[in-house]
């Protein structure tokens, strides 16, 4: 085991003046540069630009550095951990500490190698804003140098193996999409009548479906409450905004408000309460509908950005919550959501004036059971593939893990011992030493 000091030249990058326009370019206009923020979420191995160039003016004055095809690019800061290969020459910002290496090492080896140590790496990283890896402390990672038909061995190995683990991956991230537009059918074919269509048929009674003013389905419409609460437990536990979500009302995450009892008794919430946003930074999540069910709390009260509603005997709550998460009624919804000082909102008398499709009691009855039993379903299939997703994140590091104890391809007495390599290696390091000019840029 070496530091790749030993190994590599440890190079780090820079940034020109960024008042100074002439010190930047378009993509593959100039010189090739790159960030951080480059290799979010960049899954490919190689990488030939980033967002932006920078000009032989802004490369020569900063401390940014041209580094030759193949060099390893690896983040060190914000986060520390990406890691790439140059398709072509390129530099950096001063986020990375780049290695730069003779033709005994294979690139695709040293990727895969600085991929499965990240969590060293990270560990290693100093700093209060944000980690940083020093080129000191890179250089004395540690290294495991393999003879160099090894290295190319395991290097292919690992691009056979990990393409298939990512064709699972990209597979299993197909499901949270489908289910998604599985359960906004339900809803869809629960507040147009499909849903319990052949039931409806196979009942002596033809229910009839009726379109109501939500009004006229109300007992109460009611504002929250609008003084500040408190995060240090004084008074009653209050819901906050974003404890209402489509179909969800969250009790666990609360702040707490004193008040007097007769203001206790007017805004506390019960069972079976039907919550809407009023106001909120995103269309979606304004004027959103949730059910309060199985109160955790003695006392419950909620804030004025959000609207209690109590149902009358016409309509059951578990149906309305239904239906005001339809994609029809949400449509609806975001038609009469205004701004208001920056703020995305919708009154209670829009809400009241939305019209609800609703069947006889006895059938909405039907349609929450039906509802709940699919999205139960789909509920069972998005865990299942939370643990799928799981256990192909954890076979890439186990993978990682494997080739670099020697245990992912067999080795071959044959190859040159790894200490010979070493040897020529160091006799080759110091040319390889970045150039600061280049007569012209790539």
């Amino acid at each position: 085991m070496r530091g790749f000091g030993v190994v590599f030249t440890v190079i780090g990058g820079g940034t020109p003046k960024a008042s100074d326009k002439s010190n930047f370019e378009e993509p593959t206009q100039g010189v090739a540069w790159l960030t951080p923020a480059d290799l979010s979420k960049y899954k490919n191995k190689f990488i030939s630009n980033g967002a932006r160039d920078i000009s032989l003016k802004g490369l020569h004055s900063s401390s940014a550095k041209l580094m030759p095809k193949g060099s390893v690019l690896f983040s060190s800061r914000a986060p520390i951990g990406y890691v790439a290969i140059a398709k072509n020459e390129i530099s950096t910002n001063q986020g990375f500490k780049s290695f730069v290496f003779s033709k005994h090492i294979s690139p695709s080896y040293a990727y895969y190698y600085l991929k499965s140590i990240r969590g060293l790496a990270e560990s290693r990283g100093t700093g209060t804003t944000f980690k940083e890896l020093s080129g000191a402390v890179a250089k004395k990672l540690p290294f495991k140098l393999a003879p160099l038909n090894e290295q190319i061995r395991i290097a292919n190995k690992l691009d056979s193996l990990l393409a298939k683990v990512e064709a699972a991956q990209t597979r299993l991230d197909k499901i949270p999409t489908l289910l998604k537009r599985f359960r906004q059918s339900v809803l869809a074919a629960a507040t147009s009548g499909e849903l319990t269509m052949q039931w409806r048929e196979k009942q002596n009674n033809h229910f009839k479906w009726q379109e109501y003013r939500f009004e006229s389905l109300l007992e109460e419409l009611r504002n929250g409450l609008s003084p500040k609460p408190n995060e240090i437990g004084i008074g009653y536990p209050i819901l906050r905004i974003s404890s209402v979500r489509l179909g969800i009302v969250e009790q666990t995450d609360v702040r707490f408000l004193e008040c007097e009892d007769s203001i206790k008794d007017k805004y506390a919430l019960k069972t079976n309460d039907l919550l809407f946003t009023r106001y909120n930074g995103s269309l979606d999540f304004v004027g959103v509908c949730g059910l309060v069910r199985n109160l955790k709390h003695k006392v419950l009260l909620y804030p004025d950005k959000l609207i209690r509603a109590r149902l009358n005997h016409i309509a059951m709550p578990e149906y309305i919550e239904i239906y005001f998460s339809s994609p029809i009624a949400r449509r609806n919804i975001i038609d009469c959501i205004k701004t208001t000082s920056g703020q995305k909102g919708i009154s209670g008398k829009d809400i009241k004036g939305q019209k609800v499709n609703a069947p006889p009691i006895e059938e909405q009855k039907e349609i929450a059971r039906r509802v709940e039993s699919l999205f139960t379903l789909a509920d069972s299939v998005e865990k299942q593939y939370q643990q799928a997703r799981l256990r192909t994140d954890k076979l890439t590091q186990s993978l990682l893990a494997k080739a670099f104890r020697g245990e992912l391809v067999p080795q071959d007495p044959n190859d040159e011992p790894a200490e010979k390599l070493l040897a020529r290696i160091q006799v080759e390091k110091e040319k390889l030493k970045p150039k600061k000019t280049r007569k012209k840029a790539r």
